[in-house]
């Protein structure tokens, strides 16, 4: 019975860490160091456009991300990969299908230094041509394939909330 009164300081402290509030970090997009083949869509302005269906984020270190958000006018279909740490190695994060969100959340849990972006397909009218051939037959021509447009890409991870103390209040 003493050992439990004795170890019940140091258990109580252990469980009040893990609940520490946490708040989300710098986005991780605009470090400096930051490498994109896109760059208008990691470069913190909403009023740059990003045509892009495959865009890969390299970050200048391993970071763990919890949440990616992706502003967009027109993504349907899309993949959110991370980057395994070998050539070629990605796992997706998230797929989906039928998106009509113009933010779109993702919340995860993965630590890396790439993501990836796949998007395959997006919203809105596409204009059909019918043209005759030679032959006379006719032939559907998608004569105007809507690109995607990506406003900005967002990584943030979590930091734990430090509150402030005066040292002239008592902390019991």
């Amino acid at each position: 019975m003493k050992m439990i009164i004795l170890l019940l300081p140091f258990f109580l402290l252990g469980c009040a860490t893990l609940f520490v509030p946490q708040e989300l970090s710098e986005n991780y997009a605009l470090l400096p160091g930051v490498e994109c083949d896109a760059p208008e869509a990691v470069d913190g302005n909403m009023n740059t456009i990003s045509n892009s269906s495959r865009i890969i984020i390299s970050l200048p270190e391993r970071k763990s991300i919890s949440r990616i958000i992706i502003y967009n006018t027109n993504i349907s279909d899309f993949v959110v990969y991370e980057y395994l740490g070998k050539d070629g190695a990605w796992k997706i994060i998230k797929s989906a299908r039928g998106n009509t969100e113009s933010k779109i959340v993702i919340n995860t849990q993965v630590t890396t230094d790439k993501i990836r972006l796949f998007v395959s397909d997006v919203s809105g009218a596409r204009f059909v041509q019918v043209t005759r051939n030679d032959r006379g037959l006719l032939q559907e021509v998608d004569a105007k394939q809507n690109k995607p447009e990506i406003q900005e890409i967002e990584l943030y991870g979590f930091v734990n909330k430090v509150g402030t103390t005066n040292s002239k209040t008592p902390i019991f």
